[in-house]
This record gives structure tokens, C-alpha cells and sequence, in this order.
């Protein structure tokens, strides 16, 4: 029985997905395609014709704002260090952040740092 390469958990021979040579679990699978992309404009447009005066983040979303706010601008290691929380959890709701324009990502020389908009 083979494992997931990423998470490390058993596969049904139903069950393997193969993404960028990795034989993957479903979910892991999925968290690879289904990955947000920062950059999208349509996705700005929408956010922002949508979130009004005051968005709607949650929990994971607005501590993530607040720790910029008050020590910004972090790397991602930092950020779900002090956050105790996954990389993956944190692209995803940085990534809302920065549909909404409320935080943003920039190369520090060879560092990316997140800070408020």
C-alpha cells in the first residue's frame, strides 16, 4: 500500500492522485489545483465591490492583520510561527487579504514580507 508523499497518509490503489510527479491523497491533491492566486484582478474587483466599509475576515484572517499591523511586515515562516498556523491556512487567507486590499506581499531582497495595504 503506497502513502501520500505529502501528508504521509495510507492510499486505496482508488485513491492515488499523481500531481508534478508526487502521488498524492485526495485532499492533498485538491490543496495543490485549488491553490489561490494572489494576483488575480477579477477576484480584486469582486472583493472590493463586495466587502463594503468594513470586511468580513475571519478568525485566522484577522489575527494574520492584526500581527501586520502591529509587526509587519513578516516573512510567511514568521507569520505562522507566531500564528500557529500551517502555511497552506495562510497563503489561503492571505490571499483574501489581498483580493480585499487590506494587506500585501513584496520582495525584501530575497525574502517575500507581508505588510498592510
Amino acid at each position: 500500500m503506497k502513502n501520500c508523499e505529502n501528508c504521509g497518509s495510507p492510499l486505496d490503489p482508488d485513491d492515488i492522485y499523481v500531481h508534478a510527479g508526487k502521488v498524492l491523497c485526495e485532499d492533498c491533491f485538491l490543496d495543490q489545483k485549488m491553490k489561490p492566486v494572489t494576483c488575480d484582478p477579477w477576484a480584486v474587483y469582486s472583493a472590493k465591490r463586495t466587502i463594503g466599509a468594513a470586511p468580513q475576515l475571519t478568525e485566522s484572517q484577522f489575527r494574520i492583520l492584526n500581527l501586520l499591523k502591529t509587526e509587519g511586515p513578516l516573512d510567511a515562516s514568521t507569520i505562522c510561527s507566531r500564528l500557529g498556523i500551517g502555511e497552506l491556512e495562510f497563503q489561503n487567507c492571505f490571499a483574501t487579504l489581498r483580493h480585499m486590499e487590506v494587506a500585501r506581499g513584496f520582495r525584501d531582497g530575497e525574502k517575500i514580507r507581508y505588510t498592510v495595504f
